[in-house]
């Protein structure tokens, strides 16, 4: 977990914000990791599912990022499914979404939230994928995108969903 959060939340990755560079090479970690643990994909490409973030800034006016969430599954041949997910994007600069209005051009890390709680995804999918026991459920690991800016990788993950809703 420590190797992933040292990533994830180093000062290389300016704070992760929809949109970034930065966050296409975390989704890029994120999808190797996934590839490593052998989980299935479940993205509508491999396993990124792409969307385009719409919010609005404090002008009101729309602003639209690209976004992806990064979607891995393990298939038990069970009935119900178990999502377990977290966030990897973060306010980046603090331009947009930072608490901290005095912060703003300096780097959020996002440690204490999203790259932990991806820290915690990728533990488990690692764990699950790699413990030689064939579990009673499926599990289906997500890093949510957009989160920062509105719940907008959820969101949009639970309008259009890859794996039936009704069994999680």
């Amino acid at each position: 977990m420590k190797k992933h959060l040292k990533f994830l939340a180093s000062d290389k990755m300016k704070g992760r914000d929809t949109g970034s560079e930065e966050i296409k090479i975390a989704a890029t970690y994120i999808e190797n990791e996934f590839v490593k643990y052998g989980l299935q994909p479940k993205g509508t490409v491999g396993y990124r599912r792409e969307f385009e973030a719409k919010f609005k800034r404090r002008t009101l006016k729309d602003t639209v990022r690209l976004a992806e969430n990064i979607i891995g599954f393990i298939d038990n041949g069970a009935a119900q499914t178990i999502v377990i997910g977290a966030h990897y994007d973060h306010v980046g600069l603090g331009a947009f979404g930072a608490r901290d209005t005095t912060k703003r051009g300096e780097i959020h890390n996002g440690a204490d939230d999203n790259a932990s709680g991806i820290a915690g995804v990728l533990e488990l999918a690692r764990y699950y994928a790699t413990n030689k026991v064939k579990e009673e459920v499926n599990f289906l690991f997500i890093a949510f995108s957009a989160e920062e800016l509105g719940l907008l990788g959820s969101y949009h993950y639970v309008k259009h969903p890859t794996v039936d809703l009704g069994s999680v």
